[in-house]
């Protein structure tokens, strides 16, 4: 059975902003983000976090999530 829905969806174009991943309960927060399908882009803009290895740990994770993912700091 061919899902017409999804097959004929376009991709989203998400933004969210300031995941400050290194604040207590934010991190859970950024492993909960994922696309609608696997074409979604998402933006994200402001802080992810305090600390490099604070924002290339959410980078990595939602680029193995979405399309594309845009880093506006």
């Amino acid at each position: 059975m061919i899902d017409h829905e999804s097959r004929d969806r376009q991709p989203i174009l998400w933004a969210i902003s300031d995941l400050h991943t290194g604040h207590t309960g934010n991190k859970p927060v950024t492993e909960s983000l994922y696309p609608a399908s696997p074409d979604d882009w998402l933006i994200v803009a402001g802080d992810v976090g305090e600390r490099t290895d604070e924002i290339r740990w959410a980078l990595d994770l939602l680029r193995k999530r979405f399309a594309k993912v845009i880093w506006v700091p």
